[in-house]
């Protein structure tokens, strides 16, 4: 049972409005509202690179992938998607963030359908997961809209499974 994923090159994920890629450390600055890692939120373009940067280890040494949201329109950054928490019984964890301005839109639906399919597809997990807080009705929205199933796991927080 899988419990790494390496790639020889950065895999690159397209959708109908949106190209998913590797994240450069020269786009930091556009990141701040919304790069968080392991609770801990960026403050300044400083964080932002030192969080890029555990990121980047993650997924050199297997343990995760994060890809960042790009318009195909216009090439703008809007937010990342990701497989976090290493791939234990080889499940992925999918987290995902989207700039305020670019929510509702049907953007991260989209995105998360993109990488549930390379996951399931081409990395051959045998489920993906996401954990939401109760209160966060959007981000359960999301995982409905992408096919995801629900259930309770502890009294603070639901838990999706895609399979």
């Amino acid at each position: 049972m899988k419990e790494k994923y390496y790639f020889d090159v950065f895999p690159e994920l397209t959708s109908e409005r949106l190209l998913l890629r590797e994240i450069r450390l020269s786009e930091a600055n556009h990141m701040i509202e919304i790069t968080v890692y392991d609770g801990h939120q960026a403050q300044n373009s400083r964080d932002v690179i030192r969080i890029l940067s555990q990121i980047a280890l993650d997924y050199l040494n297997g343990d995760g992938i994060t890809w960042g949201l790009y318009l195909k329109s216009t090439g703008e950054f809007i937010g990342n998607c990701c497989f976090c928490r290493g791939y234990q019984n080889n499940i992925a964890e999918i987290g995902y963030v989207l700039k305020p301005d670019f929510r509702g839109y049907g953007y991260m639906t989209e995105a998360v359908k993109t990488v549930t399919r390379f996951g399931l597809q081409d990395m051959k997990v045998s489920q993906v997961c996401a954990y939401t807080e109760l209160e966060n009705h959007a981000s359960q929205s999301v995982l409905l809209k992408a096919g995801f199933t629900t259930g309770i796991c502890d009294q603070d927080s639901h838990q999706f499974i895609f399979r």
